[in-house]
């Protein structure tokens, strides 16, 4: 999946979407000159003739994860004509072996479009989509016989037109912004986290609950020319998101007991409000609308975060009288919500990212919070019903757990990061996600 907003969208004028043939015919028509985000290639990436050897092509995709991303467009000529490339020739799987064994690390993302010309002219083109990479700088290493047959381990970049290669001052450089925008990312993350936490726990003065809270954030910030979604864009990503966390429910966890009505839509009515600059939908909050049902937060942030929390008590207390009384004081935890809770989130944190053309990695974050000392007790569907897991672990404090979603990322991976988030917090309860 390419990005959708690229140097062709911002010289067309075109809102985000897909890059299409007739974009990049338009552009060529108007000899859109190249940048450090788009470079003209006439002759399809030849195949290095040795092992070792140099390679352009791993060269050019470096460049410009180096930078700030960009399109490598084949078929057209230095004289910004089209002359078309046979795409019969195009072997994405080759292109990317030789990332992945040309560069140090690898660059990630990287998506291939073969357009078929539109026009009847025959001059079909390839778009080499390049997102500006997290981890760079990429190193690219091989032997060059203008170098004497040296290798040599270079960092390349784009400097407007052109690519040239890093300096040692310069590489420092790069790996600081490496490490500033992580702490950045992590900082951001974490203050969605105590922010959230903080509100939850505040409707809680009279009602100690166990809190599962989500914070999900974008590693590389929404381009601001993307427009915000709308209420009825919002209700849409929640609508698609309740949809997939049941489909992805289904296929990794075969028990039917877990599988009734999704909680986001379930218990929100899907009725989402403004907020600071995100939606927010929540059935607490507005005293006059209390609810006796489990309490929920949605929110869906215009820059791409997505903040979840839900009371996992509610729905445990009633069966297991936890909590109840003097002394030690117990919070139940109902696993099997923690689970579903978990597959809700992830999918709308997908189904968000989609909304917004969002070609960036997300990093989330899952944390049970209570506001005090108390015993996290787990509960789990016994014979028809709720009950204490008497063989599980009752901690006070549980770590938070992470996870990440890949740019591009398939129902398997979706699947895999709802998990990581549940198991997270489910095994420092000595339990996993089918004991529940």
């Amino acid at each position: 999946m390419a990005r959708s907003w690229t140097r062709l969208h911002e010289y067309l004028g075109h809102p985000p979407g897909p890059v299409t043939y007739d974009m990049v015919a338009e552009a060529v028509r108007r000899k859109l000159g190249e940048s450090d985000d788009l470079d003209w290639k006439e002759a399809l990436p030849a195949e290095p003739r040795v092992k070792g050897e140099w390679n352009e092509f791993a060269k050019d995709v470096a460049a410009m994860a180096n930078t700030r991303g960009g399109l490598l467009v084949y078929g057209v000529s230095d004289a910004i004509e089209r002359v078309g490339i046979d795409l019969d020739k195009v072997n994405d799987k080759q292109l990317g072996q030789w990332l992945r064994v040309h560069l140090q690390p690898t660059v990630s993302g990287v998506s291939y479009l073969k357009l078929p010309a539109t026009d009847g002219s025959g001059k079909d083109l390839l778009v080499v989509d390049v997102p500006a990479s997290e981890m760079a700088p990429h190193f690219l290493y091989g032997w060059q016989q203008k170098d004497k047959d040296r290798t040599t381990f270079n960092a390349p970049y784009r400097h407007r037109d052109d690519t040239d290669y890093m300096s040692e001052y310069q590489v420092a450089l790069a790996y600081r912004g490496r490490f500033a925008r992580q702490d950045a990312a992590d900082a951001a993350l974490n203050q969605h986290m105590r922010h959230t936490t903080e509100l939850v726990l505040g409707e809680s003065e009279n009602h100690a609950a166990a809190w599962l809270v989500v914070a999900a954030r974008p590693t590389r910030p929404i381009p601001r020319m993307v427009p915000a979604l709308s209420r009825a864009q919002a209700q849409h990503v929640m609508s698609q998101s309740s949809k997939r966390a049941a489909s992805l429910l289904a296929s990794a966890i075969p028990m039917p007991r877990l599988l009734g009505p999704q909680l986001f839509p379930h218990l929100l009515d899907n009725n989402p409000r403004k907020g600071l600059r995100r939606w927010v939908d929540t059935n607490m909050l507005v005293p006059a609308r209390a609810t006796h049902r489990c309490r929920i937060l949605v929110e869906l942030h215009h820059d791409g975060t997505v903040v979840t929390a839900v009371d996992l008590s509610h729905s445990a207390s009633p069966y297991t009288g936890v909590g109840e009384g003097e002394g030690d004081v117990c919070l139940p935890v109902a696993a099997w919500v923690l689970i579903s809770a978990a597959f809700e989130t992830v999918s709308l944190v997908h189904e968000h990212r989609l909304a917004l053309h969002a070609g960036t990695p997300i990093d989330l974050c899952a944390a049970l919070e209570s506001g005090g000392g108390f015993r996290f007790v787990p509960v789990v569907v016994g014979h028809r019903r709720p009950e204490i897991a008497e063989w599980a672990r009752q901690p006070r404090t549980i770590q938070p757990a992470h996870t990440e979603l890949a740019p591009f990322s398939d129902d398997q991976a979706l699947i895999a990061a709802a998990t990581d988030l549940a198991e997270g917090l489910l095994h420092q309860f000595g339990m996993d996600i089918l004991q529940t």
